[in-house]
């Protein structure tokens, strides 16, 4: 389909096709108007270019997505982050990043793309309303370190995706099984200890088990032994690799060497017979016996070389 240039737009489809801006705001149009020193109203030339098939029309109110000459009539490019660049374009400093499997498939380890993309937004910032239904969020911080930018759009990056990923946001969990097993991930691994330096004891295990579970042993080592030491059994915490002393009720007697991973399965707190066990201590424990849900790295699961599914989705989250 023809689109018309009439003369008192030529010049401002010029200049946004020598900028290549892929949004355009009314701010932007204004900045463009002063630019080549036409008057007007900068919505009423929104609405001309939009009319004329120059700009394409965005869930965003006040942003358009500009379909530049080299495309044969008025077609859309078939970007999925129009609406995530959209925001960022509306709101200076806007603190919405790629998360999970959008960051994954950015970063090229994702093979297959959900239905509904995803940003991770603080919690006190509000997520727009032009981005419910097609868009997910998720509650996840990560420092400016562990995000990085790709094609303009601000995601996380293999360490920040590797320390912000949680079962409850990772809903692609056998797509995550995939590309983690392909290769061992290699990661920075003192960015990752700065990462996980506020994190908590569950967010640090979480990390240390995607690490080994894709075949780096070495740095999940490291992580696990950069933690606190352990503590006596009972405690639920992660025991470190070079404690020299047996864990209590250990199947391997005398033995010096416990596993990056091995969790102390003794009561936290003693307790009378028949009596309830703490909501907090139902979710640390592992007893087979008694509930479904069991915690990966137990030594009561069976060993596997490839992480499972279930296995992921019973991540401390």
């Amino acid at each position: 389909m023809a689109r018309m240039i009439t003369r008192p737009v030529a010049d401002i489809i010029e200049q946004l096709e020598l900028d290549g801006d892929t949004i355009v705001t009314v701010d932007r149009l204004a900045s463009v108007m002063d630019e080549v020193g036409t008057t007007g109203s900068p919505r009423m030339l929104a609405y001309e270019l939009q009319r004329d098939g120059w700009l394409g029309t965005l869930r965003s109110r006040g942003a358009w997505e500009f379909i530049p000459g080299s495309r044969a009539g008025s077609y859309s490019s078939g970007d999925r982050f129009l609406e995530f660049r959209a925001q960022h374009a509306l709101r200076t400093g806007w603190s919405g990043v790629l998360a999970m499997e959008s960051s994954a498939s950015l970063l090229g380890l994702a093979q297959r793309i959900l239905d509904r993309e995803v940003i991770a937004l603080p919690d006190d910032v509000a997520f727009p309303k032009a981005m419910s239904g097609q868009w997910r969020c998720v509650r996840i911080e990560i420092p400016d370190e562990g995000v990085t930018v790709i094609n303009g759009l601000p995601t996380w990056g293999r360490e920040g995706l590797l320390v912000g990923i949680r079962p409850s946001g990772y809903k692609g969990i056998a797509g995550l099984g995939q590309w983690l097993s392909e290769a061992p991930f290699d990661v920075d691994t003192d960015k990752v200890l700065r990462l996980l330096a506020a994190a908590s004891a569950a967010a640090r295990q979480r990390t240390a088990y995607l690490l080994q579970a894709s075949g780096n042993r070495e740095a999940a080592q490291e992580i696990v032994d950069a933690d606190s030491p352990a503590e006596q059994p009972g405690s639920g915490r992660v025991v470190r690799a070079d404690d020299t002393t047996p864990s209590q009720g250990s199947a391997t007697t005398g033995s010096t060497h416990i596993s990056a991973l091995e969790v102390d399965r003794e009561p936290r707190h003693r307790r009378t017979p028949g009596s309830p066990l703490p909501r907090r201590e139902m979710r640390t424990r592992c007893r087979p016996s008694r509930h479904r849900r069991r915690l990966p790295g137990c030594p009561t699961h069976r060993t596997r070389r490839y992480p499972h599914s279930k296995d992921l989705e019973r991540l401390p989250d």
